[in-house]
């Protein structure tokens, strides 16, 4: 990890993390985030369709240039006109979990969810995956309600959280 460290708060943080778009030629980093992160992974057809049809709020997290962290998420528009923002999927290699990439990857797309006048942000998480739940709680995220079955082998949470009060 060139570059070490900072202290922010009581949370470590890495210099030079940059978060950008998704570019040619990341399809393949990513999805071996994707494997390393998740027992049931997302297929790469899956990243393709995302990389085109959503593709601004594609992103990846670099440190030193390489590519340690992504996320993915889309605008839904429901029939009464109000937009929510969905995470897809967040992930970080594991050697900079815990590091503050996640989180930023978290507030940049929010920020994008919020130009995009979205009234508020939704994600599914695995009712095992208690850090990434820590993460979303930590973030404004909460409990909206129970997902019985929505992973095939295990349970998950929708989690939400408002964005955009004046639009509500």
């Amino acid at each position: 990890m060139g570059g070490g460290g900072f202290i922010k708060g009581r949370r470590r943080v890495l210099q030079g993390l940059v978060i950008r778009e998704l570019g040619e030629g990341d399809l393949d980093a990513v999805y071996t985030i994707e494997v390393e992160s998740y027992p049931r992974p997302w297929t790469r057809n899956f990243f393709r369709l995302m990389a085109h049809t959503s593709r601004d709020l594609f992103l990846v997290a670099l440190v030193d240039d390489e590519i340690v962290g992504y996320t993915v998420g889309e605008v839904d528009t429901r029939s009464n006109g109000r937009k929510l923002g969905h995470i897809m999927n967040i992930a970080v290699r594991k050697p900079h979990r815990n590091l503050g990439v996640g989180t930023a990857l978290l507030d940049e797309l929010e920020r994008r969810f919020r130009e995009a006048e979205t009234v508020a942000s939704f994600l599914e998480v695995r009712e095992s995956n208690l850090a990434a739940q820590r993460l979303y709680a930590g973030r404004g995220y909460r409990l909206l309600k129970n997902a019985a079955g929505y992973y095939g082998d295990e349970d998950g949470y929708v989690m939400s959280k408002r964005l955009n009060k004046t639009n509500v």
